[in-house]
């Protein structure tokens, strides 16, 4: 196998190439896609030849009888394929909501340039700022989208006070289009990969509850594993970060597993469950009993996560479980470091997951009391797009969380390695 460098995989992805390479690697010859494509062979011929140049990869062997992908056209075909098939589901979705637009052969028609303006509006919701982002005038972005809307025969945005917001029409095609660019942005990643060098980037979305002590462990031994990859994680609510799963910003997300607001295109996986445990700081006057129920903490100062989160469904449920009326609750926060200090600087208490303060316990600041809580077990672990195909930086990423999955799962808190 050749010596490549990383640059050689840097690559502007150009929708009439990745066309061309597709109908080439199925029709088997130049000849057969050019009809195929109703272009002619020289234009099918020098867009594969330009993308293998950019490359610097052979994407076919050339024989009299016809063309083979390479191992390394496989893997580029691989996330082609994919790219399309999500403008193709886009196509579909949008005949679904406007039969009198012109989303017929969406695929043939779009340009990769359109799909970054898209993409850009849609998170800045802003033309201005879209140009800053993808170094162009003004004038060149609000022309994309011109023609994107007008070759699709409807309004993508809405202009409102607010800037730029999706129309239901703009949203479906959004969805599709960010996870299409991140299949080709991956192809760079999976090269490199064949190639025994793993580069690109592993973002990662992480609750409250898998960001003190699972996901830290979990980067810290995929970093160990694979050095050249770069991670990036990203807190938030559930709801958002599984709209960026859903969407292709993210490629996992890690934390409590929800029973109701997933979706056909996501699926879940348990890595173990939690129970919930009453922290306090040391030497909390409550320290010096040996054995407590929730009812002697009733008239306590406690800090509970906030209104109409499951974390606090699962805070009630545990004195429920003990046949008693939840306590008033004097703070309402969900962020751990607010929540220690809170602890630290006061005689308050709260339920939260023995892994959310495993350093702290570890290092004397806090302590969990001796109460034995009978409410319902979190299930943990992680969520992923049903129809991904993970890089191998991800995969390792998987099995490493299942490994710390079964630690963490087992009596006793894991010890930090």
């Amino acid at each position: 196998m050749t010596e490549l460098h990383r640059e050689a995989f840097d690559y502007i992805p150009n929708m009439r190439r990745l066309r061309a390479v597709i109908a080439v690697a199925e029709a088997g010859s130049v000849m057969r896609a050019a009809e195929t494509l109703h272009l002619s062979q020289p234009a099918v011929t020098r867009a594969v030849r330009d993308l293998e140049k950019e490359l610097g990869l052979a994407l076919f062997e050339r024989h009299r009888s016809g063309m083979l992908c390479t191992t390394a056209g496989k893997i580029v075909l691989h996330r082609f394929r994919r790219a399309l098939q999500q403008l193709g589901d886009a196509e579909a979705a949008l005949a679904r909501m406007q039969p009198a637009g012109h989303s017929e052969r969406l695929t043939q028609r779009l340009s990769h340039r359109q799909l970054t303006v898209l993409v850009a509006i849609a998170d800045l919701h802003n033309e201005p700022q879209a140009a800053k982002r993808l170094g162009l005038t003004q004038p060149a972005v609000s022309g994309n989208l011109r023609d994107l809307e007008n070759l699709l025969g409807v309004s993508l945005f809405l202009r409102t006070q607010r800037g730029m917001l999706a129309t239901d029409c703009g949203a479906v095609l959004i969805r599709y289009a960010k996870v299409a660019l991140r299949e080709l942005a991956l192809v760079s990643d999976d090269l490199s990969a064949w190639q025994g060098e793993v580069r690109g980037r592993v973002v990662i979305g992480t609750l409250p509850l898998s960001s003190s002590l699972l996901v830290p462990q979990a980067v810290d031994a995929l970093l160990r594993e694979l050095p050249g990859l770069h991670v990036t994680i990203l807190e938030g609510t559930y709801d958002a970060l599984f709209e960026s799963l859903r969407h292709g910003d993210i490629d996992i997300l890690i934390g409590a597993l929800r029973q109701a607001g997933t979706s056909e295109d996501t699926v879940q996986q348990r890595l173990f469950h939690d129970r919930l445990a009453v922290a306090v700081r040391r030497g909390h006057p409550l320290m010096q009993y040996a054995s407590l129920s929730l009812s002697d903490l009733l008239d306590a100062r406690w800090i509970a996560p906030r209104h109409g989160t499951p974390a606090r469904v699962s805070f009630e449920q545990e004195f429920r479980s003990a046949d008693l009326a939840p306590p008033e609750v004097e703070v309402e926060s969900g962020n751990l470091s607010t929540i220690r200090t809170l602890l630290l600087d006061s005689d308050r208490v709260t339920l939260v997951s023995p892994h959310q303060v495993f350093f702290e316990v570890q290092s004397g600041q806090l302590a969990l009391l001796p109460i034995k809580l009978t409410g319902t077990l979190r299930p943990i672990g992680i969520t992923t797009r049903t129809d991904d195909s993970p890089t191998h930086a991800l995969k390792v990423l998987q099995r490493i969380l299942l490994e710390l999955g079964e630690r963490m799962a087992s009596p006793g808190l894991p010890s930090h390695s």
